[in-house]
């Protein structure tokens, strides 16, 4: 007899400090069959006995708040492929873990709440989330499983999708409804601060998968949260699964006491300063290869990715004036009118267009730029690389992160030969780190500002650290589903 697991899900990072809204376009949909390319362990003997029945799956880059009426669409197409189907006996919630939807703060508790009316009460849910999710009690009520990435930069992504079904399948091979042991965190932590290749997260995660070994215990999970959504649910939580009430809301609470301990070591992964004293930084180090991260802009935490403040002090830089000595490359610029601008124009020709500002107004305002056009590459996602003075800007008619060589190189451009390259992007990813001489980050302007104490919350629950610092807290677990026997 197999297990009929339904698949689907909604995988977005939402930041409500951004003027950006996202909509049905800025997703990628997976439907029916294909979907399954996402899920390659199926084929693996411990799955044998699981039968996929693959809906529909949305995925966007980190962006703003979900136009309600993009959601909604979203949800009704999920709920009527399910309706369309043989009742599953299990269902796997694929998703980020911090969607936000107009109207809607706990925008993934209200879709699966709605799956979960279409589908009998006995039917097992297990869901797999990013560390940066902010999971609540809701949805870990209405979940049997519930597991999340280890790592920051995230490298078990296709890892925590396999223990996410493997978790599913041991309940199901084992009759048993797991219990869940959550802990609600009073601690935000800004995403340049997560990385578990630091400390203090390399050893808050580094016991997890021990722990999920110990008696009664099936899965032992941390979420540093999402700083950039103004919800009460934004906060660091553990949660534990297992068969042991007992044992589960023990080891909730020591992973949440041992954040809690830590609160205060959090660090950015890098030295950090204004554009211009990066910039001279990475000059005075001297050599190629300095990375510096514009991380308030950042589009993979959420943020516009056209606020052109650390573009026009680049720029600005006597270094990189035309008859300088240095070379730098900036990464990138998301400006659909001026690609279109650009597209009017050959290879070679003088240009004066205004870059940015436009998706983000309320963080940066266009910046009138000559350059050199060196390059265009058309496709989904043109990109055109424009040379202004000693820089190379890179412009992109949608917003995208450069995170590996080879997107620099399909440019010709290479940072290994400019002293000086600014990605939007907050800790730099493997490929870009193992590359970096120096990692700098610039506290720039955007709507996913590094220092959190500089937001301006309404809705969080308080008190919060770092925003208030003069309050003790003892963690204390809520326990969900019933007590199972162990096994």
């Amino acid at each position: 007899m197999s297990c009929r697991a339904a698949i689907a899900g909604i995988h977005i990072e939402s930041g409500t400090f951004s003027p950006l809204r996202s909509t049905t376009e800025d997703f990628l949909a997976t439907r029916g069959e294909a979907l399954l390319e996402r899920y390659p362990f199926l084929e693996e003997d411990e799955f044998a006995d699981l039968r996929a029945v693959p809906l529909a799956h949305f995925r966007a880059l980190p962006g703003g708040v979900i136009r309600r009426e993009a959601y909604d669409e979203m949800k009704r197409e999920i709920l009527d492929r399910l309706a369309a189907e043989d009742v599953p006996d299990a269902f796997y919630f694929d998703v980020h873990g911090a969607m936000t939807v107009e109207g809607l703060d706990d925008a993934e508790a209200d879709l699966l709440a709605a799956i979960r009316a279409g589908l009998p009460g006995a039917t097992l849910v297990t869901c797999s989330q990013d560390l940066h999710g902010n999971v609540s009690d809701g949805l870990v009520a209405m979940t049997d499983l519930i597991t999340t990435y280890r790592t920051a930069p995230h490298v078990d992504w296709m890892e925590t999708r396999r223990r996410a079904l493997s978790l599913l399948m041991r309940a199901w091979r084992t009759g048993v409804r797991p219990v869940r042991a959550r802990v609600g965190i009073p601690v935000l932590v800004s995403g340049e601060m997560s990385s578990t290749r630091c400390e203090p997260g390399a050893s808050l995660y580094a016991p997890l998968a021990a722990e999920s070994e110990l008696p009664g215990v099936w899965d032992a999970s941390l979420w540093v949260g999402y700083a950039w959504a103004d919800q009460a649910r934004s906060m660091a939580s553990a949660v534990v699964t297992g068969t042991d009430p007992q044992a589960v809301a023990a080891l909730a609470e020591r992973i949440a006491a041992r954040y809690w301990a830590a609160r205060g070591e959090f660090r950015f992964v890098t030295e950090t300063g204004t554009a211009e004293a990066c910039l001279d930084q990475a000059l005075t180090a001297g050599g190629k290869a300095a990375f510096l991260s514009d991380a308030g802009d950042n589009p993979t935490a959420g943020a516009a990715g056209d606020v052109p403040d650390t573009l026009g002090r680049l720029l600005a830089h006597p270094a990189f004036q035309a008859g300088g000595t240095s070379t730098a490359i900036f990464a990138s610029i998301a400006d659909a009118p001026a690609i279109g601008e650009i597209r009017r124009h050959s290879t070679g020709d003088a240009i004066a267009v205004e870059l940015g500002g436009k998706l983000d107004p309320v963080h940066g305002m266009p910046l009138p730029v000559e350059g050199v056009i060196e390059r265009f590459v058309d496709g989904p996602n043109p990109q055109a690389v424009l040379r202004c003075g000693g820089v190379r800007v890179i412009v992109t008619g949608k917003r995208r992160p450069y995170h590996l060589r080879g997107d620099f190189l399909a440019l010709g451009l290479d940072p290994l030969e400019h002293e000086v390259t600014v990605v939007k992007i907050g800790y730099l990813e493997p490929e870009l780190a193992a590359m970096a001489r120096l990692h700098l980050m610039v506290l720039s302007p955007g709507g996913v500002p590094p220092v959190l104490e500089n937001i301006p919350y309404r809705n969080l629950q308080r008190p919060m650290f770092p925003l208030d610092r003069n309050f003790t807290w003892t963690p204390q677990a809520r326990i969900f589903g019933e007590a199972a026997p162990d096994i």
